[in-house]
C-alpha cells in the first residue's frame, strides 16, 4: 500500500457506539476482508472458514476470558459487527491474529507454527526520546487495507492511535501519554485455551499511562498464547517474553540496543513438543534465526546512544538474506509456502507530550514513510 493513501479515522464515544461507527464506515471493506481471510485459511491450511470459527471457540474458553477481563472490547466488537452487518462470531474469530498462528496449523494437523515480526528498542538519551520499532509481518492479503484508528481512552482523557485493518480492533498502537506497544509472536511457548486473546490485551495496554502500569497488566492477565511484548514510554523501554504461565523480562544491557524475532531468548516455558527430550521435534524455523542474525550483525558493537530513527529505518529495510529478509516482500521458497509480508514498518518516537509514529505501510525497502501524531 502507498503510505500516502493511509487514512486516519476517528471514532469517538463509548465502545459500542464507536464500534458501530467503525462498522458502518468500513462495511464493504470488512465484508471483503472476511472473504479474503477465508480464502487464505483454505489456501494455506486447507481449512473452511466456518469450520475454523467453530473449532476456535469449541476448543477454547477465549470468549469467556474476554467477557471476564475485557468486556468493553466485546462491546466494541458487537458494535462493529452490527454496523457492518456481519456475523459476530466470525468477526470475533478474525481478531485472533496471534492465536491463529497456533490454532490454524493445529486444526489442519500440521507441524510447526506461524511467525511474524522483527522488533528493536532503544532507550532514551540526552539527544532523543525512547524508540520502539517493529516490522509487522502478516499475511499479504491484508495489504491495501491498512488503516489507522483514533479513539478515546475509556478510563482517562487520553487518546489512542492504532494500526488496524477494517473490522479489527488493533494490530499495535500508541497513546497520547507517550506509551507504545507491539509484539513478536513466540509459537514455541506454552499456550492457555482459557487465556485472554492478544488483541484484547493490546486494547487494555493502550489505556496505560506508563510502562510500569503496562508491565503490571501483562503480569496479571492470563495470556492465550506466547509472545514477546515490546513496550516503551518516554522514560524507558522493555521487552517481556510471556508464555501462558510465565513472565520473563528481556531488558537492555550495557546500553546495547535490544531486538527480537520469533524464538524465545529468556523464557523457558516451552510447549512439550519443543522440549529437548521430546521425540520428533519440529525443525527449527529458519526465518526467525536468519532475521535475528541479520539484525545482530548490523547492530554488532553499536550502542543505543549512537542510534536513531534513520538507523532503524535502514536496518528494518534490510534484505541481507534473500530467502528470509528482515523487510519481507511476500512470496514463497522451497521450504515455506509463504515467507511473510511486512504489512507495515512502525517506529514509535516516544517524545513526552508529543509522541510520533513513523510508518511505512508496506515493506520498508520499497515503501515511503509518513509521520502521524496527536497534534
Amino acid at each position: 500500500m502507498d503510505t500516502m493513501e493511509l487514512a486516519v479515522l476517528r471514532f469517538d464515544g463509548p465502545p459500542a457506539s464507536r464500534g458501530r461507527a467503525h462498522g458502518e464506515t468500513l462495511r464493504s471493506k470488512i465484508v471483503e476482508l472476511i472473504e479474503l481471510w477465508g480464502d487464505n485459511l483454505e489456501r494455506v491450511h486447507g481449512l473452511d472458514r466456518r469450520r475454523y470459527v467453530e473449532l476456535l471457540f469449541e476448543r477454547s474458553g477465549y470468549e469467556a476470558a474476554l467477557a471476564q477481563h475485557a468486556s468493553p472490547v466485546l462491546d466494541e466488537l458487537n458494535g462493529i459487527a452490527q454496523g457492518a452487518a456481519v456475523d459476530y462470531q466470525t468477526l470475533l474469530a478474525f481478531q485472533h491474529v496471534n492465536e491463529e498462528f497456533e490454532a490454524a496449523p493445529a486444526f489442519a494437523k500440521e507441524v510447526g507454527y506461524g511467525e511474524a515480526c522483527t522488533t528493536i528498542v532503544l532507550g532514551p538519551t540526552a539527544d532523543r526520546p525512547a524508540i520502539v520499532a517493529q516490522n509487522l509481518d502478516l499475511a499479504r492479503y491484508l495489504d491495501g487495507f491498512q488503516v489507522m484508528l483514533r479513539t478515546p481512552c475509556d478510563r482517562s482523557d487520553g487518546e489512542i492511535i492504532t494500526l488496524s485493518v477494517p473490522g479489527m480492533i488493533s494490530l499495535n498502537g500508541m497513546n497520547s501519554f507517550g506509551f507504545a506497544v507491539c509484539d513478536n509472536t513466540l509459537g514455541q511457548l506454552r499456550t492457555n485455551p482459557n487465556g485472554v486473546p492478544i488483541f484484547a490485551i493490546y486494547r487494555l495496554l493502550l489505556e496505560a499511562r506508563t510502562l510500569i502500569e503496562a508491565r503490571s497488566l501483562i503480569q496479571r492477565l492470563p495470556h492465550a498464547v506466547g509472545l514477546n511484548w515490546v513496550l516503551g514510554d518516554a522514560g524507558s523501554v522493555q521487552m517481556i517474553e510471556r508464555s501462558a504461565y510465565e513472565t520473563v523480562p528481556y531488558a537492555p544491557v550495557h546500553q546495547a540496543p535490544i531486538f527480537h524475532t520469533n524464538h524465545p531468548l529468556t523464557c523457558t516455558d516451552w510447549r512439550d513438543e519443543y522440549r529437548t527430550d521430546a521425540p520428533n521435534k519440529p525443525r527449527p524455523a529458519r526465518s526467525t534465526y536468519l532475521r535475528f542474525a541479520a539484525v545482530h550483525q548490523r547492530l554488532q558493537g553499536r550502542i543505543s546512544n549512537e542510534l536513531g530513527i534513520d538507523d532503524l529505518k535502514e536496518i528494518l529495510a534490510s534484505q541481507d538474506d534473500s530467502d528470509y529478509p528482515v523487510s519481507r516482500g511476500g512470496g514463497a521458497n522451497q521450504e515455506d509456502q509463504q515467507i511473510g509480508f511486512t504489512l507495515a514498518c512502525n517506529i514509535f518516537e516516544l517524545r513526552k507530550g508529543d509522541p510520533r509514529w513513523h510508518i511505512a505501510t508496506g515493506p520498508p525497502h520499497r515503501t515511503a514513510f509518513t509521520t502521524v501524531s496527536f497534534a
